[in-house]
């Protein structure tokens, strides 16, 4: 799975991807909007928040803000 983590204030982005589904579980059945502790992603994450602000199903359709 890959996670495109963005970063308004500097506008810098990194696409990360993850092999391993353990680390993504607290980023399972949330809704968009909802912010998320990224602890779980690594050491380099520690203290930071993620809101989660969109994402693709498996077909890769769009998920929109509700669903």
């Amino acid at each position: 799975m890959k996670l495109d983590i963005s970063f308004p204030v500097t506008g810098r982005k990194k696409l990360i991807e993850v092999d391993y589904k353990r680390e993504l579980h607290t980023f399972y059945e949330k809704r968009m909007a909802t912010e998320v502790a990224a602890d779980t992603l690594g050491e380099e994450w520690k203290g930071y928040v993620a809101r989660i602000s969109g994402r693709n199903d498996k077909q890769g359709f769009p998920m929109k803000q509700g669903s």
